[in-house]
């Protein structure tokens, strides 16, 4: 007998469009099977289980540096392609390791100041009655179109106190940056590249553009504050732009498909849709909950800064490892009947916004948003349903991002 057929590999292709489309049948496989898996394709180690990524999260030997991942995701193109992207996210927060991470943090939550939550509260409140006015009387609407891709745009953009006529690009910029970022599946790649250094050079150009101004007329907003907080600790202003940009995309990128994800698990659930509009109080359970169950940011990326060991499996220095958070939501080891949708389950362990030092800047940000956007889209349009004739399109060509092209519903 041939030793080589009887003992082949499996073989999970992680990134084929039907993966990418429903991941939770392949990452049920891979938590059984091969929860340390070496996805040959991307060149990427893969982990499933929630015990697993919960380690590397909080594991010092894994470093948030992409260099490597970007050299991998080019292949053959030059890497000066995206100078403009690396110079810009060479401050991101979210790839650095301490003790860099941990001085850009603190300055980072200098716009942070409960004076300024207390006033995004009242300016989500007013652009979503804005929003939902515009269509109350159709009696329906796109979630993504005329929602969840405008209310986070306007609402980081009004933290940041951009001007309206700078807004879309400012917007676009940051999602261009943010494609790039999320490891990008079945678009041109080398497109997507040139996409992202573009809108990195744009949008370092506006910001300092923006703090030019604010230098001679300083205000309450992100900027004014994050500029303050700088200078007060004598560190370099060129730094702003790179924060910025990440502070927009934690706030404005995963919001966009977080209220979509929640609107068509609800609505796919109308027993927990019924529940919660008899139980509104459930509002911060129900949130938590559609974040563990569709997470829009499934897969975080590290590299091994030395040799480690992950489930008996032997990772090499220099090894990019992606940590399945999505799945590990889902792992029933740590949640009961994890796909089943409960608003009432206490599921504030998930890995939505990851865990450790990287916690997700915005996560305060998000919840704001979504509690309130839940709270009134509810009370004002309590008939909510799908709208048959329009079915939804999903929005999965990044192996980082999960959301909706569009999610047609009807009131």
């Amino acid at each position: 007998m041939n030793m080589s057929l009887t003992q082949q590999k499996q073989v999970y292709d992680i990134l084929s469009p039907e993966a990418l489309l429903n991941p939770y049948p392949l990452y049920n496989q891979l938590r059984l099977q091969e929860p340390v898996y070496f996805y040959e394709p991307g060149g990427f180690w893969f982990l499933s289980r929630y015990q697993d990524v919960e380690s590397a999260l909080l594991d010092p030997r894994l470093s948030s540096d992409k260099a490597v991942l970007y050299k991998s995701q080019l292949g053959n193109l030059d890497i000066n392609l995206i100078k403009n992207y690396i110079q810009l996210t060479n401050n991101w927060i979210v790839d650095l390791d301490p003790p860099k991470h941990t001085r850009m943090r603190k300055l980072a939550f200098s716009g942070f100041t409960v004076s300024a939550l207390e006033n995004w509260r009242s300016i989500i409140q007013e652009t979503t009655d804005s929003l939902l006015d515009k269509v109350q009387h159709f009696g329906g609407m796109d979630i993504v179109a005329d929602l969840s891709s405008q209310l986070p745009s306007i609402i980081i953009a009004k933290i940041f106190g951009v001007a309206e006529e700078d807004r879309l690009n400012f917007t676009e910029w940051g999602t261009d940056i943010a494609t790039f970022w999320g490891s990008p599946s079945g678009i041109d790649i080398e497109e997507a590249a040139r996409k992202a250094d573009i809108g990195a050079m744009c949008f370092t150009e506006l910001i300092k553009r923006i703090m030019s101004e604010r230098r001679l007329n300083r205000g309450t907003d992100m900027i004014s504050l994050l500029m303050t907080a700088y200078e007060e600790n004598e560190m370099d202003l060129d730094e702003i732009p790179g924060l910025c940009v990440l502070i927009l995309n934690a706030g404005h990128v995963t919001t966009i498909d977080l209220i979509p994800n929640g609107v068509n698990a609800l609505l796919n659930h109308p027993s927990q849709l019924l529940q919660l509009k008899e139980k509104p109080e459930l509002i911060n359970f129900a949130i938590e909950e559609m974040i563990r169950f569709d997470a829009p940011v499934p897969v975080l990326f590290r590299t091994a800064a030395s040799d480690l060991i992950i489930g008996n499996t032997l990772i090499k220095a220099g090894s990019v490892v992606a940590l399945g958070t999505g799945s590990a939501n889902h792992d029933p080891e740590k949640f009961e009947s994890p796909e089943v949708f409960d608003i009432t389950r206490n599921s504030t362990e998930h890995f939505g916004f990851g865990k450790g030092i990287h916690f997700c800047l915005g996560a305060v940000l998000a919840r704001m948003e979504l509690t309130i956007c839940f709270d009134t889209l509810l009370k004002r349009m309590p008939n909510i349903s799908f709208d048959p004739d329009r079915p939804a399109v999903p929005k999965r060509k990044s192996f980082s991002f999960n959301g909706f092209e569009s999610l047609d519903v009807k009131f």
